[in-house]
């Protein structure tokens, strides 16, 4: 989609990028070493986490319980800054940038999709060349955290940020102590592949150094088209146009110039 809208400063901070694929039970312990040899000169700090849950979320609500393994292990490999991280388990490869607020270091997107096609091809060389297994990649996902601050000298009122929200100045009770609320958009084309949609949540939170604010979540995710990490690159493409487009129409004018909106 050309001529997506753009902005100087958009309040991200941060973007999960990610692929899940058939389960490699080899991936863990001593036999990442030689991975880990390869990413440790921009990613040094190695560190155990519990693995994630499966990423397949139906499509409307629904209530599901998933407990992570307890004999498998999801492992990050972090920056010195802590910035970039790219997260590995058995079945899922996600990268992530995770910012310090203003949105105004935010590397783009571009560089985002760009490390995880890097990162999946080294990761697919790696497997072939050690387990004798090929990489099929069958579910992507695509999120961006936003904060909207409630603090300083000019804080955010959600009816100014978003379009249609209520305006509770004549109720009985004044505003809400807390609103939140969440959409889902399913996306359907050839490229996306099946099971498609795109997520958006508006619910309150803590923000930095405990500063009351919202939280806007909003993720594409679904079954690329194919299973190559090309076919699975050009899924999270379309997705990425969906949400961006999405960001600029939920959200007003008055938002878009706090945000340096560009074009």
């Amino acid at each position: 989609m050309a001529g997506l809208p753009d902005f100087a400063l958009p309040p991200v901070v941060e973007v999960a990028c990610g692929v899940k694929f058939r389960k490699i039970p080899e991936l863990s312990g001593i036999r990442l070493a030689p991975l880990y040899e390869m990413w440790k000169s921009d990613l040094p700090t190695l560190e155990e986490q519990p693995t994630l849950p499966s990423t397949e979320a139906a499509f409307g609500p629904r209530i599901r319980i998933d407990l992570p393994s307890l004999r498998e292990t999801r492992y990050w490999f972090l920056s010195e800054d802590g910035k970039n991280l790219v997260q590995l388990q058995p079945d899922r490869l996600i990268v992530n940038w995770r910012g310090r607020g203003d949105g105004a270091d935010y590397p783009r997107f571009g560089h985002i999709l760009q490390s995880l096609g890097q990162r999946a091809a080294q990761l697919s060389d790696f497997v072939d060349e050690n387990f004798r297994a090929k990489l099929e990649f069958l579910h992507v996902e695509l999120s961006y955290i936003n904060t909207l601050r409630n603090d300083g000298p000019d804080p955010w009122d959600l009816q100014d940020i978003f379009h249609t929200w209520p305006d509770f100045a004549r109720h009985h009770l004044g505003r809400p102590a807390n609103s939140q609320i969440a959409f889902d958009f399913p996306i359907a084309s050839a490229t996306t592949g099946s099971d498609f949609f795109l997520r958006v949540s508006i619910e309150p939170g803590v923000v930095g150094n405990a500063t009351p604010g919202t939280f806007l979540t909003m993720t594409a995710q679904g079954k690329p088209a194919q299973t190559s990490i090309d076919g699975a690159i050009d899924s999270i493409k379309e997705a990425h146009d969906h949400l961006v487009r999405s960001f600029a129409e939920i959200t007003t004018e008055s938002a878009h110039e706090r945000w340096g909106k560009r074009s």
